[in-house]
């Protein structure tokens, strides 16, 4: 491809090249032209020029640049040697400093048509359109077979709001090329623009006049009669269009718009549907229209199905393209059909790995769907597809301690925290899992220096402070330091059943029996069939010689649910079992 390009270019440095020769070295015809340079200057100013077009052919841009200002200072007045001090200025994005020297070349020479493309071409990278608008036009003027440039003339017109002169412009290219539709429709835009109603119509009228074949160009005009609401012409316009192409997407979609700016929902809805259910009809207008949907899709039964019914129908028409399965998924998740989701998420995954939020969305599937070992699998493979990415660690080391995988969950979420990420909660998260299933291994120091690291980033963490300081009474280790922080989760939230039977607990191993007893049945009022805080109070009641009750409270704990040996030896010895 860098070959193709570059042949012409080295044609035009080699005439460029005998033309500077050719004007250093003729004797007589032209002596003050050729006459500036001493003998040596002009043997200085050729290897120089020589040196730089070889630079500039090889890429050695800055080379090219030191030799070729070499030359202007030996003959500022070479047009040619300006024009590739320019030049390779424009090749290095420096479009500021390229413009001084093209335009300097362009006074020299005017009738070089390479010096004005890149005047105007710097004009247009430095935007200055309004004297690029003019460039453009005057090259599109002055230079036959360079007419097309009226149209980078009408663009930078339009960028400056001058859409008079940018119609000047296409109408000048059109009297050259003829009536064709990148004009036309241009023509149109600036029409509109300028609330010229009938000319916008004239204008397509003309196009269609000109391709009577091409239906598109009589929807279009059918936009227009919409757009300044005239919506019975817009009906007539699009009734004999779908006389001849039943099907034709373009129409339905613009009769759907009318129908719903008249109220008339349902049967906007069908011809959307006609729209969708078509496999030629374009993905992109199909994808757009759906992605409206999804946000609003919340607000009424009505809009929900009519969501499902589109996306579903997408999928048929188009079953191998991947952007509509990933959308149709989507729209799976959000009604929380995650079984029909997550098919449609492993479809595209199948070939497309790469889709960060797609992952996520499969997991969350697997999750509600109770699928914790799938979810954890599928962790370990989005961790495949992107292992710098922290929050795929926390899912598999979740997903692990559900499985009671204590092992794996620690070491997952230690891989996870080291990582490190700039979202403290899912640091707090990766360091909750570490200190819970440590706990569970029994590494304890682990497990206490993961929750001391959570209150160091969030003191007032109210899940740590509750579940770290039951682990240390049920350890009956630092129970100051525990009551300290289960009393901290009661000031914070005191009518807490967990947290009142936290404190309460860590008072009884202080053997604070008086007081743990009124803390847990504050809890017990929360939740009377609580079956651990029922046990507890009657651990508490035995402590408190009142062996009746605490068989009372044993009782209700069994009732509800608490089938453990120890209760059970309670209950038949009448005697607390630690």
């Amino acid at each position: 491809m860098k070959a193709i390009r570059l042949l012409p270019f080295l044609l035009l440095l080699i005439l460029l090249a005998c033309k500077t020769q050719q004007v250093a070295t003729s004797k007589g015809k032209n002596p003050p032209q050729n006459n500036r340079l001493k003998e040596s200057d002009q043997r200085a100013f050729d290897a120089a020029f020589y040196e730089g077009n070889k630079q500039m052919i090889l890429g050695n841009n800055n080379d090219a640049i030191s030799y070729f200002k070499r030359c202007v200072v030996l003959d500022p007045k070479n047009d040619a040697t300006l024009y590739l001090l320019a030049k390779v200025y424009n090749l290095t994005h420096q479009f500021g400093v390229s413009l001084p020297y093209a335009q300097e070349a362009g006074k020299l020479n005017d009738k070089n048509v390479w010096y004005q493309l890149l005047i105007a071409d710097d004009l247009n990278k430095t935007d200055k359109s309004a004297e690029a608008a003019k460039a453009y036009e005057n090259i599109a003027d002055k230079f036959k077979t360079y007419e097309t440039y009226y149209f980078d003339a009408s663009e930078n017109y339009i960028i400056t709001k001058k859409f008079n002169d940018a119609l000047r412009c296409l109408d000048k290219l059109e009297k050259i090329s003829g009536v064709n539709e990148e004009i036309s429709f241009k023509k149109e835009d600036l029409f509109i623009k300028l609330s010229k109603k009938d000319a916008a119509i004239s204008e397509m009228q003309k196009l269609i006049a000109a391709f009577p074949n091409r239906s598109r160009y009589k929807v279009a005009l059918a936009e227009i009669y919409f757009g300044f609401k005239e919506e019975d012409k817009a009906n007539e316009v699009l009734k004999k269009v779908l006389a001849t192409e039943p099907k034709m997407p373009e129409a339905h979609l613009l009769l759907a718009s009318i129908y719903r700016n008249k109220g008339e929902n349902e049967k906007s809805f069908q011809e959307l549907k006609i729209v969708f259910e078509n496999p030629d009809a374009e993905i992109r207008k199909k994808l757009e229209i759906l992605s409206s949907y999804i946000p609003v899709m919340d607000r009424s039964a009505t809009t929900k199905s009519n969501t499902k019914e589109l996306g579903a129908l997408l999928v048929k028409a188009h079953p191998e393209d991947e952007a509509c399965n990933m959308i149709y998924a989507d729209i799976l998740y959000y009604d929380e059909q995650y079984l029909e989701a997550k098919h449609y998420y492993l479809l595209v995954l199948k070939s497309n790995q790469s889709n960060f939020s797609m992952w996520q969305n499969l997991i969350q599937c697997e999750d509600q769907l109770k699928n914790y070992e799938a979810a954890r699998g599928h962790s370990e493979d989005a961790i495949e597809a992107f292992p710098s990415q922290t929050v795929f660690y926390y899912y598999k080391a979740h997903f692990a301690q559900l499985l009671k995988d204590y092992t794996t969950a620690s070491a997952t979420a230690k891989i996870g925290y080291e990582m490190g990420s700039d979202k403290t909660q899912l640091l707090i998260q990766l360091l909750s899992i570490m200190g819970d299933a440590n706990n569970e291994l029994k590494n304890f120091a682990a497990s206490d220096d993961a929750f001391d690291k959570i209150l160091e980033l969030d003191p007032a963490n109210l899940e740590t402070l509750n579940n770290y300081s039951y682990y240390l009474s049920l350890r009956k280790e630092k129970l100051e330091k525990a009551e300290q922080m289960s009393k901290k989760t009661l000031d914070i939230d005191p009518k807490n059943a967990s947290y009142l039977d936290t404190y309460g607990w860590i008072l009884y191993q202080e053997k604070k029996f008086a007081e743990a007893k009124m803390y847990l049945e504050k809890a017990l009022e929360q939740q009377p069939k609580n079956s651990v805080l029922n046990e507890h109070l009657g651990d508490v009641y035995f402590q408190l010689h009142q062996t009746e009750s605490a068989l009372v409270y044993w009782k209700i704990a069994r009732d509800h649910g608490n089938t453990s040996q120890s209760l059970n030896q309670k209950i038949n010895t009448g005697k607390l079992i630690e």
